[in-house]
């Protein structure tokens, strides 16, 4: 499944490609190997409460660093608790560790590509650049939530950790040959229909029609990937260089 992503467009360009109103806190940038455990840009969709300046009850599209690896919010581990980097679309409803999300706290994560790993017949693994071409983004359909950390006090602003994570589902049958599963890729107007808050005011009625017709078009955003094998140097998230991404020679 989805563990490595790349991000090759700076943050100005991602605020233009996604219509972005705000961006909140210092983002990670461009990358061309980035895992879970470390921050990521995603997207949601919010309506401002009073105290939020001026542009309070207006819905504001913003860009958020996030942990890439969701903590839920009754968690009682620490910051070292297991990854959730991944959440099956099939079954994200019934867990309790993505259920709240997956209700009420919807976000998209950018980025050029990523990378799967097909494993050959003799047991050796393939890197493939699954992505959207030269001049193309990928829209990853994800969920965050915020988790307070209790080892830190009340008056320290650190003590809040966002993080998140990315649906996944069945391959789409142009990549079922490099792994089992893909993310939920979004069109444009899928992306403002996972994202719309109003779409939240009654989760437990429109979150599974919402989930069944993104995994639907998610195929038909699959047909229009790009991949291509690459070398195994991608596998060391060590090198973050933009030759992770050319084809193998």
């Amino acid at each position: 499944m989805c563990g490595r992503t790349v991000v090759a467009r700076s943050i100005g360009e991602l605020v233009t490609l996604f219509d972005i109103d705000d961006v909140i806190g210092e983002q990670p940038g461009i990358t061309y190997n980035n895992p879970p455990s470390l921050p990521a840009s995603i997207i949601v969709d919010r309506v401002l409460k009073e105290n939020e300046g001026d542009h309070a009850g207006e819905l504001r599209r913003q860009m958020h660093a996030a942990r890439w690896g969701l903590i839920p919010r009754n968690s009682q581990g620490s910051q070292n608790t297991p990854l959730h980097n991944n959440a099956r679309i099939e079954t994200v409803l019934q867990k309790p560790t993505f259920r709240n999300a997956v209700l009420r706290q919807h976000c998209v994560m950018p980025v050029s590509g990523y990378y799967e790993w097909q494993i050959k017949e003799d047991g050796s693994k393939q890197p493939y650049y699954i992505n959207a071409g030269d001049q193309g983004m990928l829209a990853l359909a994800g969920i965050y939530d915020w988790w307070r950390d209790p080892s830190k006090a009340e008056n320290d602003p650190t003590r809040w950790l966002l993080s998140f994570a990315i649906l996944t589902k069945d391959a789409a049958k142009p990549l079922e040959f490099i792994h089992e599963r893909n993310p939920i890729l979004l069109s444009e107007s899928a992306m403002a229909e996972w994202l719309d808050p109003e779409n939240l005011e009654d989760p437990e009625n429109t979150t599974q029609d919402l989930l069944d017709e993104l995994s639907q078009e998610s195929d038909q955003i699959a047909e229009q990937v790009e991949f291509w094998p690459v070398g195994i140097e991608a596998g060391n998230v060590k090198n973050n260089s933009s030759k992770n991404i050319s084809a193998q020679q």
